[in-house]
């Protein structure tokens, strides 16, 4: 039976598309953003996240594994090494202070849907549904494809939120039972893109188009807004003419980078890759409004 791994449900959500929604995290991509917000996101293998902030400094954790796969790390704290985690759940169960969770769980069709059903009062009433998020839900299109057969049959709208590093057939795939999708554009260079993600943008960018021409739902062209990375005026004005070439996208959506996964890159004993850059607000973005006079294209900060 197929099943698909997430590492994270969050019910009542109202930010990732119309109305009252449930979003579903699922596990892995083939990206490396530097600035990315959910690195627990990436790996497709579960692993042991460590709370840094719950811990009360016991030990319990080092001395109950089989394993030995745990050690505190000077300015991590107990991190598990997850190539020789067995994923036991010895460490999360004996933890006093639910310092320690396992990040990836694997459910079925059925097993998922159940989850949803639960607050479907609340999608019918209030215009909502649905999010597949990631990490790279496209990784799991045929998953996402028979949940959804089964979704539009109870009347929830469905949204996908991807980054587009998929094959175009995963696309194809889910577009028919698909309501909206949110797709990423991070920069317009690929070598620069390369440098930023692990990846150039070939695919992305080829993807992009095959939606805008060929997905009968609604379209949002998003990008993360990143200082030091594309935030320059030639990268944002490539981006501006790119998407007001697409005849679908009359609406781009910029985010503007906050660092609120640092605490997730610590408890998993990873570097953070930028620094001590300071979050932004919706409000340091409102320059990008006065494009809106130079390109045919409503702005949005989210």
């Amino acid at each position: 039976m197929e099943k698909v791994r997430i590492f994270n449900i969050e019910r009542c959500a109202t930010e990732d598309g119309p109305g009252i929604r449930t979003t579903v995290f699922l596990k892995g991509c083939n990206l490396r953003c530097k600035w990315c917000a959910n690195p627990e996101s990436q790996s497709f293998k579960p692993e042991i996240l460590f709370k840094e902030i719950k811990c009360i400094g016991c030990g319990k954790c080092i001395n109950s594994c089989p394993q030995q796969a745990i050690k505190n790390m000077p300015g991590y704290g107990m991190i598990t090494d997850s190539d020789k985690c067995k994923l036991c759940g010895t460490c999360i169960d004996g933890c006093y202070a639910d310092a320690r969770v396992r990040q990836g769980t694997d459910y079925t069709v059925e097993e998922l849907m159940e989850v949803l059903g639960r607050d479907e009062h609340y999608y019918l009433a209030s215009g909502g549904g649905i999010t597949f998020s990631g990490g790279e839900p496209l990784m799991y299109s045929k998953f996402i494809h028979a949940c959804a057969r089964k979704i539009r049959k109870r009347g929830w709208n469905i949204l996908i939120e991807t980054c587009g590093q998929v094959p175009q057939e995963n696309i194809e795939m889910i577009a028919p039972d698909v309501d909206t999708i949110y797709c990423d554009y991070k920069h317009y260079d690929p070598e620069k893109h390369k440098e930023l993600t692990g990846v150039d943008n070939r695919q992305i960018i080829s993807n992009i188009r095959w939606i805008d021409e060929h997905f009968e739902g609604d379209f949002c062209l998003r990008y993360p807004y990143i200082p030091g990375c594309n935030d320059g005026t030639e990268a944002i004005e490539q981006f501006l003419k790119f998407a007001e070439q697409l005849s679908k996208v009359k609406e781009v959506v910029f985010l503007p980078y906050h660092r609120l996964g640092l605490p997730k890159y610590q408890g998993l004993g990873r570097m953070y890759e930028m620094g001590d850059m300071k979050s932004l607000k919706v409000q340091d973005l409102n320059f990008l409004k006065e494009y809106e006079n130079k390109y045919d294209l409503k702005i949005k900060i989210q």
